[in-house]
């Protein structure tokens, strides 16, 4: 008991110097990352009202198809090519058509009651907070580093835990931040309680993350633990001479035949005449809100295969949770703010860290760290 006893103030020496150097290190980059996710968990909704903005403008009456979509984007240029179509949530929305002209893409707004062109969705700002926080503005090697940077946060929430589990433990500490007394003592009390509470998200979002920026590694993992595979396969499209498509409403009406208990989404035709046609849809109690497919071959509007996210393997749907969970694209708006509340933690840490720790003084030596120590846990047992 006694050998225990001795141990635990080196555990948590261990623990602290692990803890604050990677802060120290790594706590900007980190707020950078975390402050940017607190703004692109809202960028479908941000491109959906700045669309509404553009389609209340118009106020038209009557309901267009795809078709009519697709007319009126290839009048106004012949070499347009349509991509994705992202099809009105509720009445009155707009479409949202990806396209391609001359190798450079722009979402368009469409009118959902004739088709019309409204505008071009402008979101460059959106497009380079997106960059910023997936690759760190530099592409697969940044994807790789952000990923880095998801280990640290996550060993970060992992030994401030079990820092604070190494210790008296006083449940106090959760919610006990006193503005009387020493500036230092407030900071620290701020920076232990907010670490608190979120840890534990911190966590789930830093693995999400890291298994965003090594798919394959994460993939892999899954697949040797569950014995199943861990990605899903589009189907195959035969080979034929003419790869014309059909009517867009064509695939939208058989596609929701296949599968009529789900919503569609989105419909993402082939790139160059490749693959299928992908119809999405959501159903409910997905994680995902575009899940489920129905692929549909170009040329016949054949149905080719139907892909239910519930029917897949449990590795196909752990990996498929990633993104989900690390935007907080479930739960509905709730769950929306309290991701990016979450996202200002890792600033008022950091801030609040370094005022904890910083001294201008020499640098204190290992009696007197210990004797820092002691000291805090009488504090937290109340003493």
């Amino acid at each position: 008991m006694s050998n225990q006893q001795s141990n635990t103030p080196r555990l948590r020496l261990i623990l602290k110097s692990i803890h604050i150097w990677i802060g120290l290190i790594a706590g900007a980059l980190i707020s950078v990352l975390s402050l940017t996710g607190s703004v692109i968990v809202f960028r479908n909704e941000i491109a959906q009202a700045t669309a509404l903005r553009r389609a209340a403008a118009a106020n038209g009456s009557g309901s267009a198809g795809l078709d009519d979509v697709a007319r009126q984007v290839t009048s106004a240029r012949v070499d347009a090519r349509i991509r994705h179509v992202r099809l009105p949530a509720r009445p009155g929305d707009p479409f949202i058509v990806q396209a391609d002209f001359g190798g450079k893409q722009q979402r368009l707004v469409c009118d959902a009651s004739n088709g019309q062109v409204l505008a071009t969705l402008q979101s460059g700002w959106i497009d380079w907070m997106i960059d910023l926080h997936r690759n760190v503005l530099a592409g697969k090697s940044g994807r790789k580093a952000v990923g880095g940077v998801g280990i640290v946060l996550f060993t970060l929430a992992a030994t401030g835990l079990l820092l604070w589990l190494a210790g008296p433990r006083n449940w106090k500490s959760w919610i006990l931040v006193r503005a009387q007394g020493s500036s230092r003592r407030f900071h620290f009390e701020l920076h232990r309680a907010a670490g608190l509470w979120s840890c534990g998200l911190f966590a789930l979002v830093s693995f999400t993350g890291i298994g965003m920026a090594y798919p394959d590694t994460y993939r892999q993992a899954l697949q040797w633990m569950t014995g199943q595979p861990a990605a899903g396969r589009a189907p195959r499209v035969a080979k034929t001479a003419a790869r014309r498509l059909h009517p867009l409403d064509e695939y939208l009406r058989i596609g929701r035949d296949a599968m009529p208990d789900g919503v569609p989404v989105e419909l993402r035709l082939p790139d160059a005449g490749k693959g299928p046609v992908d119809l999405r849809l959501w159903r409910a109690g997905d994680l995902a809100p575009d899940g489920n497919h129905v692929y549909l071959d170009p040329s016949t509007a054949k149905v080719l295969a139907v892909s239910r996210a519930a029917d897949q393997p449990l590795a196909v749907r752990a990996f498929s949770a990633l993104a989900p969970i690390h935007y907080g694209e479930f739960g509905g708006l709730a769950s929306k703010i309290l991701w990016s509340v979450l996202g200002l933690v890792p600033a008022v840490l950091f801030s609040t860290g370094i005022v904890s720790w910083w001294r201008p003084a020499k640098r204190k030596s290992q009696r007197t760290v210990r004797e820092q120590i002691r000291t805090e846990d009488l504090t937290l047992a109340g003493r």
